[in-house]
């Protein structure tokens, strides 16, 4: 595993994501299997959930997992649902996630989107948290760049984190002014489903061809192209779901090697970086 190191923190650049683990019985032991070997095979030692995946379903099957496991040795990232931030549940909602996950602090806490949430409120309520000792740090998912100014405009703003975003190799809105944003105000980036966020967009990328010639070039899977890409920078740290042992392993093949600029060059012809400012896409 490679890191990234920030604000005193070394985060695994590749972390497992966990909507809708947990959703199905008849799986737990599959996906049980998998997420230790992602942990114990792999250091993807960043988890990543939120109190909306199964309605803490996600959240307890973690639980269930991390009884083997060194507290310590795990970040911990769980998200608040902005209806539940505009009736002011910060505390009690964070210790219902602290309960479902069996821990006692949780890494790092996100306003999982916008929706108008009143942002000094929630910057002073998750700097409470930090102070009772609930959280170790907060940010935000799903803010574009106005919101991170908005964000930033507000008293403690700046002591933000991390923002949580969709980016992928067919999703590069972000590269035109969020991400260069983020880097130089000192919020880490985390991009959620790097490889596509929905099963159709991601068999259209890992079975585009020049996806497919790329990965055989540069010894990878389709799907740890994909990932490579995300994290080529070294300034993106990144998230996926698995719950198989079998698929983690390919999405980690040769996956921190760096691809061509070559190679680079051309995804980046076929999958065009943007050119001006666009929204940013969520799910």
């Amino acid at each position: 595993m490679e890191y990234l190191k920030h604000r005193g923190e070394s985060l695994p650049f590749i972390g497992i994501g966990t909507y809708r683990l947990g959703d199905d019985a008849h799986k737990a032991a599959a996906e049980t299997r998998a997420f230790k070997s992602a942990i114990d095979d792999f250091g993807m030692t960043l988890i990543d959930t939120a109190e909306l995946y199964g309605y803490g379903n996600s959240e307890r099957f973690i639980g269930t997992v991390l009884k083997d496991y060194e507290r310590e040795k795990l970040f911990i990232v769980d998200k608040i649902l902005p209806e539940n931030a505009k009736e002011n549940r910060y505390e009690a909602c964070c210790r219902q996630s602290l309960a479902r996950l069996g821990v006692n602090v949780i890494d790092l806490y996100l306003l999982h989107w916008d929706s108008s949430v009143d942002l000094q409120n929630m910057v002073n309520q998750m700097e409470a948290l930090v102070e009772k000792g609930l959280i170790r740090h907060w940010g935000v998912s799903n803010f574009d760049i106005h919101d991170m100014k908005a964000l930033f405009r507000c008293k403690n703003g700046e002591k933000c984190f991390c923002n949580q975003i969709l980016y992928n190799l067919r999703s590069r809105g972000a590269e035109y002014d969020l991400i260069p944003w983020c880097n130089a105000h000192d919020v880490a980036v985390m991009a959620y489903s790097p490889i596509g966020h929905n099963a159709a967009m991601r068999k259209e990328l890992i079975d585009h061809p020049l996806v497919v010639e790329t990965a055989r070039k540069e010894q990878k899977t389709p799907d740890s192209l994909l990932l490579s890409f995300v994290i080529q920078s070294r300034n993106i740290i990144t998230i996926f779901k698995t719950a198989d042992v079998e698929h983690l392993k390919h999405n980690m093949q040769n996956v921190f090697a760096p691809i061509s600029a070559e190679d680079m060059q051309a995804l980046s012809q076929q999958f065009k970086a943007p050119s001006c400012a666009v929204p940013l896409e969520t799910i």
